[in-house]
C-alpha cells in the first residue's frame, strides 16, 4: 500500500509536468485547449476554469492528456477555425507535440539542480583493496586510493563513482580516472568490460576495486514482494543475527555469504522488536550466478566514520550545468539501453513495468525526500525519451509524421495517419505486455 500511494504521487507529479508542457505552449500558439486530463477513464473530478479548458482527475492513472481543439476530431465554426491544431504551421505543431517530454527533461534538470544544492551525502571513494592480475591493478590504482575523478567529472562519493561507470559500462568504454594516493593526484586510464544491466551493480568488483566501507549493521530496510527473503518471513526492521548457529555481525558478511549459498537452506536467527526468531531462509540464483534474497539494508542505522563522510554539492550556478550533464548522461544511457533491446545486446527482462516502478519508488520514498526527487527525475528522463521515440501514438510518433510532412510538402492523408495509429497502438501493447510479464515473473518468480 505505501509504494502503491507514492507510485500514485510520482505518477500524478510527472503526468501534470508533461501534459502541462503541452497546454502551455499550444495556449501561446494560439490553440484552443479544450480539455486538461490526469488520467485516464470517467471523470471523478472535473471543473471548467475561467479560460474555458475543462480540468478533469480521471481513475486510470497511466497518463493524461490534453485535447484541443480539431477540424479532424470534431465539427469546427469557420470562426474558431484559427483556433484549431491542425490548422497551426507545421513549426508550432512541432512546438507543442515536443513540449512534453521537453518539460519532462527541463524538470529533471530542476530537480538535479534541488539535489546539488542541498547537496547528497554519501561514503568517500576510498579503495579498501585491490583484486590482484584485475583491470584496476593493471591499471596502477592501489589500496588506499581516493578516487577524485572519472572523465573530468568529480567523484566525491561512492554513488557518484557507481553512476560514472555504469554510463560506460554497458559497452565497455575507456575512462580516465584521477586519484589521490598518499596526497598526490595521478592519473590512470582503464577499459571497463562490456557488461549487461544486470551486472552493473557488481561493476566494481568486475574491474577488482573493493571499497572501504564502515562495518554496516545488517538490519533490513526493504524486503521485495515475492522474493526469498518474504517467502522465509523476514520484514523490514529484522536486525539479522546468525546464520547455521554462527553469529555474523556485519552486513557486509551477509551479502557474502548470501552470495555463496545460492540454492541452500540457511537456518538463520534475527531480532524483530526485541524478540528472538529463527527462519529459514533459501538464497535464490540470480543471472549472474550467485545468490540473492531480494532484500536490501537501512544504512541509515549504521553511523558513519566522519573520515569517510563526504558530499556531493555545488553553488546555484555551478550547480545547473552539472545538473544538465546529469541529465545528458542519464538520457544517453537510457538511450544506449532502449538501442541495446532493440539489437538484442540488453536483454529486455530488464524492462520493468509499473510494480516495479511502484516498488522503487515506495523504497526512494522511505530513504527520503532527496532520494524520492532523485528517483523523479530518473523517471522523468526515461518518460521524456520514450515519448520521443519515433513509435505512433507517442509525441515521437507525431514528430516523425511532421518531419514526413516537411520532405514531402504536405501531410499524410487521414486515412494512412489512422493506419499508423493503429501499428503504433499494437507496438505499445506489446511493450507494455512484456514490462506486466516481468513485473510478475520478479513477484512470482
Amino acid at each position: 500500500m505505501h509504494s502503491l500511494i507514492f507510485f500514485l504521487i510520482a505518477l500524478a507529479i510527472l503526468i501534470i509536468i508533461h501534459e502541462y508542457g503541452h497546454f502551455w505552449v499550444a495556449r501561446r500558439c494560439g490553440v484552443k485547449v479544450l480539455r486538461f486530463s490526469v488520467g485516464f477513464g470517467k471523470p471523478i473530478w472535473q471543473k471548467v476554469g475561467k479560460d474555458g479548458t475543462e480540468y478533469v482527475l480521471a481513475p486510470i492513472p497511466m497518463g493524461g492528456y490534453v485535447k484541443m481543439l480539431d477540424e479532424r476530431e470534431m465539427p469546427v465554426s469557420e470562426e474558431q477555425a484559427q483556433f484549431a491544431f491542425n490548422r497551426q504551421s507545421l513549426a508550432k505543431r512541432v512546438a507543442i507535440v515536443s513540449a512534453g517530454p521537453i518539460a519532462n527533461l527541463l524538470f529533471a534538470v530542476l530537480a538535479y539542480w534541488i539535489l546539488l544544492v542541498v547537496g547528497v551525502s554519501g561514503i568517500k571513494p576510498v579503495i579498501n583493496d585491490v583484486r590482484p592480475a584485475s583491470i584496476a591493478a593493471e591499471a596502477g590504482l592501489h589500496a588506499g586510493d581516493e578516487i577524485l575523478q572519472i572523465d573530468g567529472n568529480d567523484t566525491p562519493t561512492w554513488n557518484s563513482v557507481y553512476k560514472a561507470l555504469i554510463q560506460k559500462a554497458e559497452y565497455g568504454e575507456k575512462i580516465d580516472i584521477t586519484v589521490s594516493s598518499t596526497s598526490i593526484k595521478q592519473e590512470h586510464s582503464l577499459i571497463l568490460p562490456q557488461v549487461g544491466l544486470e551486472q552493473v551493480g557488481n561493476i566494481l568488483e568486475q574491474i577488482g576495486i573493493e571499497p572501504l566501507r564502515p562495518s554496516i549493521k545488517p538490519i533490513l530496510g526493504e524486503v521485495m514482494p515475492g522474493s526469498p527473503a518474504e517467502k522465509a518471513g523476514l520484514k523490514a526492521g529484522d536486525m539479522l543475527v546468525s546464520a547455521q548457529q554462527e553469529t555474523i555481525p556485519s552486513w557486509n558478511q551477509w551479502v557474502e555469504l548470501i552470495q555463496a549459498s545460492a540454492g541452500k537452506t540457511l537456518d538463520i536467527e534475527l531480532l524483530r522488536d526485541g524478540d528472538r526468531l529463527g527462519l529459514t531462509l533459501i538464497p535464490e540464483t540470480g543471472e549472474d550466478g550467485k545468490g540473492r534474497i531480494g532484500a536490501a539494508v537501512d544504512a541509515s542505522q549504521t553511523a558513519i566514520p566522519q573520515e569517510l563522510q563526504a558530499e556531493l554539492r555545488y553553488g546555484p550556478i555551478e550547480a545547473i550545468k552539472y545538473a544538465v550533464i546529469q541529465t545528458w548522461d542519464f538520457s544517453s544511457s537510457t538511450l544506449k539501453s532502449l538501442w541495446g533491446m532493440v539489437t538484442g545486446k540488453v536483454s529486455t527482462d530488464n524492462l520493468g513495468g509499473p510494480i516495479s516502478i511502484a516498488q522503487i519508488a515506495g523504497s526512494s520514498a522511505e530513504q527520503g525526500v532527496m532520494s524520492f526527487i532523485s528517483f523523479l527525475a530518473m523517471i522523468s528522463i526515461t518518460l521524456g525519451i520514450l515519448n520521443l521515440l519515433p513509435i505512433p501514438m507517442l509525441d515521437g510518433g507525431h514528430l516523425a509524421m511532421f518531419a514526413f510532412e516537411a520532405v514531402r510538402g504536405k501531410p499524410l492523408s487521414d486515412t494512412v495517419q489512422v493506419q499508423i495509429q493503429k501499428v503504433g497502438f499494437l507496438v505499445l501493447i506489446m511493450v507494455m505486455f512484456i514490462a506486466f510479464f516481468n513485473d510478475l515473473s520478479r513477484v512470482f518468480g
